[in-house]
C-alpha cells in the first residue's frame, strides 16, 4: 500500500520536479514560492488528480493480485502434461 503525502506538499514537489525537468530542456517556469495564488491552485488541483490516479492504480493492482493468487494452483497441484 502506498502512503500519499498531503495535497499541498505533493503539489509543491510535483511542480518543482516538473520545473527542473522542463528547465533541463530549456523551458523556464516560475519557482513555486513565486507562483500567484491562481497558479498554485492549479498545481494543487493537479496533485489531487495525481493522488486519484495513484489510488486507482493501487486498487487495480490489488484486484489483479487477488485474481492471480486466487487462480494459481499451489505448487503441489501443478501437473505437467505428457
Amino acid at each position: 500500500m502506498t502512503t500519499m503525502p498531503d495535497t499541498v506538499p505533493l503539489a509543491r514537489h510535483y511542480y518543482e520536479t516538473r520545473r527542473e525537468v522542463l528547465a533541463a530542456g530549456g523551458a523556464q517556469l516560475t519557482p513555486w514560492y513565486q507562483l500567484a495564488p491562481e497558479e498554485r491552485a492549479v498545481a494543487v488541483t493537479e496533485a489531487v488528480i495525481i493522488q486519484e490516479a495513484v489510488r486507482r492504480a493501487n486498487e487495480e493492482h490489488a484486484v489483479l493480485m487477488a485474481v492471480l493468487t486466487g487462480r494459481l494452483p499451489a505448487a503441489g497441484e501443478v501437473t505437467i502434461p505428457g
